[in-house]
């Protein structure tokens, strides 16, 4: 059976976990060495002779990977949704453009129909 470890030395493996959790912004750092070396341990047999501290460290860890991949799932999707509204602006814009253009070339149409005379009919100022 293992010697367990000292009160001290569980006070400070408990202080380090929830200091490591609190500040955690590099996930990477979290491992059972930096625990040690943040709890002023001398190695990491100490925290292996600690099973209940151990298995709430790690129960944190997957907990903080688990929040880190939610996380990137959602800024994956909206960096997607920012690039599907990039394609939809510039579908709009060249739709705009054709709207604009099909407009043009309708009032042109209806500019020189008006500008024609219609077959059959006299000029009225000639006749009076």
């Amino acid at each position: 059976m293992t010697k367990p470890i000292s009160a001290a030395a569980h006070a400070a493996i408990d202080a380090a976990m929830a200091r490591l959790l609190a500040t955690a912004d590099d996930r990477a750092t979290l491992t059972i060495a930096r625990l040690a070396s943040e709890a002023g341990l001398l190695s990491r047999t100490t925290l292996y002779r600690a099973p209940e501290l151990l298995g709430r460290f790690q129960a944190a860890l997957k907990q903080c990977n688990a929040d880190c991949a939610t996380a990137l799932a959602v800024t994956d999707r909206i960096d997607e949704l920012e690039a599907e509204i990039a394609m939809l602006r510039g579908r709009e814009t060249d739709e705009m453009r054709e709207l604009r253009a099909a407009n043009r070339n309708m009032t042109q149409h209806i500019q020189a129909q008006a500008a024609r005379p219609r077959a059959g009919t006299t000029n009225r100022k000639a006749s009076a």
